[in-house]
């Protein structure tokens, strides 16, 4: 098991490296995301966010369409597993995690013009739709 975890992570990594310096990479599937460890998680956000700020406007749309169409492949359930899955490893970060993992989110949306800024906001807003109501309520 673990050498499999250790093979799927270098393939990941290697494959996140050589797409770095080209166009976006797809956006991760849930079901593998979920499973990240913090430090994965906080070396995937920086690279993302490095290559969306370099990616043009209809790419960075083009990438949030394609990640609201991986929410929507999800059933029902499988969306409010994850979203249990999610919700208990943030419990278990520390302070620090937590604001180190706002921290880049709002680095990343702040060096965005605001007008992709409202777009963004209504992408969010179209990305609520498909939650269920209880999902709904632990986004702000």
């Amino acid at each position: 098991m673990k050498i499999t975890l250790s093979a799927f992570l270098i393939l990941f990594f290697s494959t996140l490296v050589s797409n770095a310096f080209a166009a976006l990479t797809d956006p991760i599937d849930p079901k593998v995301s979920v499973n990240f460890s913090f430090e994965q998680r906080i070396s995937h956000a920086r690279q993302l966010y490095a290559q969306l700020k370099e990616a043009t406007t209809a790419e960075r749309l083009a990438y949030f369409e394609k990640s609201i169409e991986a929410i929507k492949k999800l059933t029902p359930e499988e969306r409010l597993f994850l979203s249990e899955k999610f919700k208990v490893q943030w419990k278990k970060l520390s302070d620090e995690q937590k604001k180190e993992i706002k921290q880049e989110a709002r680095n990343y949306i702040n060096s965005l013009p605001e007008a992709e800024r409202k777009e963004l906001r209504k992408r969010r807003e179209k990305m609520l739709e498909f939650m269920s109501p209880e999902e709904r309520k632990h986004w702000p």
